[in-house]
C-alpha cells in the first residue's frame, strides 16, 4: 500500500507547483461559496434595520465584495477545470509512457499468455479512471473538507441544536457510502473485466478480416 501510494505521489513531482495552485484555488474557491451565503444572511438580517442612507453605503460596499469574489471564484474554477485539466493529460501521458515502455521490455513467453485486449484495455480505460483519480481526488478532497467543516463552524455559531440536527445524519451517511463503496468497487472491477474480454474480441476481429478478405479473393 505504502508502495503504491509513493508511486502515484511521484508522479506528482514535475508539476508540484501546478499541484498546490490548484488545491489553493480550491481551497479558495470553497471559502467563497461559504463567504457568499454569510453576506447576503449579514444584508437581510442587519442593514434592514438601518436608516436608509446607512444601509443604501453597506449594500453597495457588500455588493462589491461579492463580485470580486465571484470573480476570483471563477479564475479559481476556470484554474482547476484548465490548468489542473492540462496537468492531469500530462500525467496521463507519463504514466502511459511508463506501460509502454514497460511492455517493451517484456518477454515473448509473457505475450503468449497475455490477450492483447486485456493490455490495451490496461493502458487506456484502465489508466485513465487512475489520472482522473489523481487529478480530482485531492481537490475533491480539499473541497469537501473546507464546504464541511466551514458549514459546520458557521451552523454552530448561529445555532448549535440546529447544526447538531443537520450533522447527526453524517455517520448514516459515511456509513452507507462505505458499504455501496465496496458494491461499486466490485461492480467496477467486472466492468473492467468485460471491457477487456470486449476489446479482446475486436483486436481478434479486427486483425481477422485481412485474412478473411484474402480467403474470399
Amino acid at each position: 500500500m505504502k508502495k503504491n501510494l509513493k508511486k502515484m505521489l511521484s508522479y506528482y513531482k514535475p508539476y508540484i507547483g501546478t499541484f498546490m495552485l490548484d488545491l489553493f484555488f480550491a481551497f479558495l474557491a470553497s471559502a467563497i461559496s461559504l463567504l457568499i451565503p454569510l453576506a447576503v444572511r449579514y444584508i437581510t438580517v442587519n442593514i434592514t434595520k438601518m436608516d436608509p442612507e446607512t444601509a443604501l453605503r453597506q449594500v453597495i460596499i457588500i455588493g462589491i465584495a461579492m463580485i470580486v469574489m465571484v470573480l476570483i471564484q471563477l479564475a479559481a474554477n476556470y484554474y482547476i477545470s484548465y490548468v489542473g485539466h492540462v496537468m492531469g493529460a500530462k500525467i496521463e501521458y507519463n504514466m502511459r509512457s511508463e506501460i509502454f515502455a514497460h511492455y517493451q521490455k517484456l518477454s515473448f513467453s509473457f505475450y503468449d499468455e497475455q490477450k492483447v485486449g486485456s493490455l490495451m484495455s490496461r493502458i487506456t480505460s484502465d489508466l485513465f479512471d487512475i489520472t482522473e483519480l489523481l487529478h480530482h481526488g485531492p481537490e475533491n478532497i480539499a473541497i469537501s473538507f473546507i464546504k464541511i467543516i466551514g458549514a459546520f463552524v458557521i451552523l454552530f455559531c448561529i445555532s448549535r441544536y440546529l447544526t447538531i440536527a443537520a450533522f447527526v445524519l453524517l455517520p448514516f451517511m459515511f456509513a452507507f457510502a462505505f458499504i455501496l463503496n465496496r458494491r461499486m468497487k466490485r461492480a467496477f472491477k467486472e466492468n473492467r473485466v468485460k471491457i477487456a474480454e470486449i476489446n479482446t474480441q475486436i483486436e481478434d476481429n479486427l486483425s481477422g478480416i485481412r485474412v478473411d478478405f484474402s480467403t474470399q479473393e
